[in-house]
C-alpha cells in the first residue's frame, strides 16, 4: 500500500513484500497502521527478504539513504561532516544483514549494528554530562548567589514594612489600610487614595509605556510605587521598590 491508501480503522498487519528506493515508502506503508484512529492497540509490521539475493543491495541503499536523511532532519546544530545514524537506519541494516545468507557477514553487520547503538548511547551520555558540569560549574553558583542576595533583600524589607492598621472589632468594616502617598501627598482614606490613583495611572499609558521600570508616582509602605502600562495585554502593572523588588498588577 502506498500513498493514497486509507484503511486504518482496523489494521492489525502489514506485510512488505517489495522493497522501495526510499526510506519515505516505507515510513508511508507504515503510516498507514501506525497512526491515530486505529482500533487495534497492537499492531504487526512484517517486511520478507530473500537471501542471496538483490533484496541485500536495496536494504543497503535504503540504509545509506536514511542515514544522511537523519544526520540532516535533526534538532541538533548541523555538523559538516554527518556520520552518526538512529534507529531507523539501524534497522535497514538488520535487515540487510538477514538478506545476505553469508552468517559471517551477518555476524559482521551485527557487530556493527551494536557498536553504533552504543556510540549513540556514548554520545548521548556525554551531551548529558557536559550539561550538567556546565550548570554546576556556570550556573548553579551565580544561582545561589542570587537567591542568598535575594533572601536578605527580602529579610530587609519585612523589617522595613509599615504594619497595617490596627482595626477596631467594633466596626463591621475590616479596613486595614494605611496610607499611599501620591506626589508627595499623603491619602489615609481607603477610598480617596485609590480615586486619585486611578486619575494618575491613567497619563502612564501615554508616555511610560516602553520603560521598563515604570513611572514613579508615590509610596507605599515604605515602598516605592511605580505604574507601567501594558499595551500588550491592555493592563496596568505596579512596581514595590525597598532593597528588592515585587511586582504585580491591577485588578480590572
Amino acid at each position: 500500500m502506498g500513498a493514497g491508501t486509507n484503511a486504518q480503522d482496523k489494521l492489525i498487519a502489514i506485510h512488505d513484500l517489495d522493497i522501495p528506493w526510499r526510506p519515505a515508502d516505507l515510513s508511508q506503508r507504515a503510516g498507514r497502521i501506525v497512526r491515530q484512529g486505529n482500533e487495534n492497540k497492537e499492531v504487526h509490521i512484517f517486511r520478507y527478504v530473500t537471501e542471496n539475493t538483490f533484496d541485500a543491495y536495496l536494504f543497503q541503499t535504503l540504509e545509506n539513504k536514511q542515514k544522511y536523511i537523519s544526520q540532516i532532519m535533526t534538532s541538533k546544530t548541523p555538523v559538516r561532516v554527518a556520520e552518526d545514524v538512529d534507529e531507523a537506519t539501524l534497522n535497514y541494516a538488520e535487515i540487510k544483514a538477514l538478506a545476505t545468507g553469508n552468517p559471517l557477514i551477518k555476524e559482521k553487520m551485527d557487530l556493527d549494528v551494536e557498536v553504533s547503538k552504543l556510540k549513540m548511547l556514548e554520545s548521548n551520555f556525554k551531551s548529558n554530562l557536559y550539561k550538567l558540569e556546565d550548570k554546576v560549574v556556570k550556573f548553579y553558583p551565580k544561582e545561589i548567589e542570587r537567591l542568598k542576595e535575594r533572601i536578605e533583600n527580602l529579610k530587609e524589607d519585612i523589617k522595613n514594612v509599615e504594619p497595617y492598621r490596627e482595626v477596631d472589632k467594633n466596626l463591621k468594616e475590616d479596613n486595614k489600610f494605611t496610607s499611599l502617598i501620591i506626589d508627595g501627598k499623603k491619602y489615609i482614606d481607603k477610598k480617596i487614595a485609590g480615586e486619585f490613583l486611578l486619575n494618575k495611572i491613567k497619563g502612564v499609558k501615554i508616555y511610560r509605556e516602553m520603560d521598563k521600570d515604570g513611572e514613579k508616582i508615590g509610596e507605599y509602605r515604605n515602598f516605592d510605587l511605580s505604574i507601567k502600562y501594558d499595551s500588550f495585554f491592555n493592563k496596568y502593572n505596579f512596581i514595590l521598590k525597598g532593597k528588592g523588588e515585587y511586582r504585580g498588577e491591577f485588578d480590572r
